[in-house]
């Protein structure tokens, strides 16, 4: 079983071997993201400990320091890697339309799913605040509504 740490990520020399590079998928983006989160872990600013004592907004703030890492990414791990329970992805794009579903918020003239007509990060913090402190449930349940047939059916989208 292999362990990634900064010293193994440096070692595995895809920031120079455009070969080993390609057959693992990384991009040349994604390499230079990748060394830099191991740049953090390996200079102590970044540890699993750290991040499982932070706050919230202290995690957010602290990984969106890492090049290539944005507040969307950083809520996704903290859903799914710290297992935070409070987490509403406001950015997202599948939870943004099932809140205008849900919701039926007309927010445009002709007003379907398109990205440009969804509502905003207000209007989902407005909505979903009481749903404290478990905004990462109803996010799950954003998802479903919007990725299922059943759920559409269930609420008539």
């Amino acid at each position: 079983e292999a362990h990634l740490n900064p010293a193994s990520v440096k070692g595995l020399g895809i920031d120079k071997n455009h070969e080993k590079r390609l057959a693992i998928g990384l991009s040349r983006p994604k390499v230079r993201y990748l060394l830099d989160l191991s740049d953090k872990f390996g200079d102590g600013s970044l540890s699993n400990e750290k991040l499982r004592r932070m706050k919230d907004i202290e995690v957010v703030e602290a990984l969106c320091k890492v090049k290539g890492l944005g507040e969307w990414s950083v809520q996704m791990f903290m859903m799914f890697s710290l297992g935070r329970p409070d987490i509403l992805p406001v950015g997202d794009l599948v939870v943004r339309k099932a809140f205008k579903r849900l919701y039926e918020m007309e927010v445009g003239p002709d007003a379907e799913t398109e990205v440009e007509e969804l509502p905003g990060r207000n209007d989902l913090l407005r909505i979903a605040n009481s749903w404290r402190p478990y905004r990462t449930i109803g996010s799950w349940y954003m998802w479903h509504v919007v990725e299922t047939k059943e759920a559409a059916y269930t609420f008539g989208c």
